[in-house]
């Protein structure tokens, strides 16, 4: 789908997000184009959560797209597993369980203990993942491949972070209906700005290729 880029939505920052999507992860470009309007259309049905469902495919696939090798593992696909085997263990050791010491604790069976551990260790490691705003920004950041001492500014990382955050929330219908539309632009513009500030160099670098190019063009001419 081709966005009328002469339209008011579609500011510089915005045509230029749209060609990098287009050139660099196409799978998305049709629904960063979808989000754009979609935040303009104020009447349009249910636009809240598609676009705030559209910008977290962005947080979700982007990185792997770039050739992020980071795994993002959700606590739903690892504590069903780990808590059915502790209610097992639990419940095959009940009579050691059900025994009471002299100062008042029950006693644990070992693979209880074992069951439970596990649970413990996973919850630690889960927690120290990176977020899904700081897997986009490193991904980022390594497919753009900045020169030494041209890091970006740490206030991106924090952007992408509490961007997502306010998408998240509102990427799915619930029974209280639609969310709110409020602050549904400013949070969409200052995601762009935020990913704007990681890929904007891109733009740069390739209006000086093209100006190298031209001028080698028209002394061969």
């Amino acid at each position: 789908m081709a966005p009328e880029r002469d339209s008011p939505p579609w500011t510089q920052v915005r045509r230029e997000l749209h060609d990098w999507f287009t050139e660099q992860v196409p799978s998305l470009s049709e629904g960063y184009v979808a989000a754009v309007e979609l935040v303009h259309r104020i009447h349009f049905p249910a636009r809240v959560t598609l676009v705030c469902h559209l910008v977290r495919d962005v947080y979700v696939r982007v990185p792997k797209a770039l050739g992020s090798k980071e795994k993002k593992i959700r606590p739903m696909e690892v504590y069903p597993q780990l808590v059915t085997n502790l209610r097992d263990a639990w419940d095959d050791e009940s009579t050691l369980a059900a025994q009471v010491r002299p100062d008042g604790n029950r006693l644990i069976g070992p693979r209880a203990y074992a069951a439970a551990e596990k649970l413990v260790q996973r919850s630690r490691e889960l927690k120290k993942q990176p977020s899904y705003g700081t897997r986009l920004a490193r991904s980022l950041v390594k497919a753009m491949d900045r020169p030494e001492g041209m890091s970006p500014p740490g206030w991106t990382f924090a952007a992408f972070d509490e961007e997502y955050d306010f998408f998240i929330e509102r990427a799915h219908l619930n029974l209280k209906g639609a969310p709110s539309d409020e602050g549904l632009l400013e949070h969409f513009e200052a995601f762009e700005r935020a990913f704007h500030s990681m890929v904007g160099s891109y733009f740069s670098g390739k209006e000086e290729l093209d100006a190298i190019l031209g001028a080698t063009n028209r002394a061969n001419d």
